[in-house]
């Protein structure tokens, strides 16, 4: 398969570009997966089959990627010819390791909020604007300065996952 082929963007009908218009992503997935759906070849040869299960595997991997911030990064990253390893990444930026320990202060504080809901949507507002400026550094870094968006993308990990684990935490403390 040719790295055009392979190339997420293209299959999905969107540019290549970190910014990504998810309705338009959305719509376009939808769309091809109605068009390779393996139901639809239900009465086919068995390459036809095998073809249709194989491109719709392809078209939810592509929309998987392309709709997660981080592994959307990732694949820019790669396709730049730059993949990334972050598994043992450590941060060496003051101001980062500082709004780190804020930002895990304050998750571990919510149990002791008095207004738990209010607690959590500040603290969601708190990862949101971190999330958007490592954003904005990858998007600079990935045409200007690939170092900076490697560790931008590495941030965007990091918050990405303590978003995640206030999103598990949101239901205990509001008694979902």
């Amino acid at each position: 398969m040719s790295e055009q082929a392979a190339d997420y963007f293209s299959m999905l009908g969107v540019p290549r570009q970190f910014d990504v218009d998810e309705a338009s992503l959305t719509r376009a997935y939808r769309e091809l997966q109605r068009s390779v759906h393996p139901d639809r070849f239900a009465g086919g040869s068995d390459r036809e089959r095998r073809l249709a299960v194989q491109k719709s595997s392809q078209i939810n991997e592509a929309y998987e990627t392309l709709r997660s911030v981080t592994r959307r990064a990732a694949y820019l990253l790669k396709l730049a010819g730059h993949p990334v390893d972050t598994s043992n990444t450590t941060f060496s930026d003051p101001e980062f390791l500082m709004q780190q320990l804020q930002l895990r202060e304050e998750l571990s504080d919510l149990h002791d909020a008095t207004d738990p809901e209010a607690a959590l949507d500040a603290f969601y507002c708190d990862v949101d604007n971190a999330m958007a400026e490592q954003k904005a550094v990858f998007v600079t870094g990935l045409d200007a300065d690939i170092e900076q968006a490697k560790a931008a993308y590495a941030k965007l990990q990091f918050l990405e996952k303590l978003r995640s684990e206030a999103e598990q935490k949101e239901s205990e403390l509001l008694d979902y």
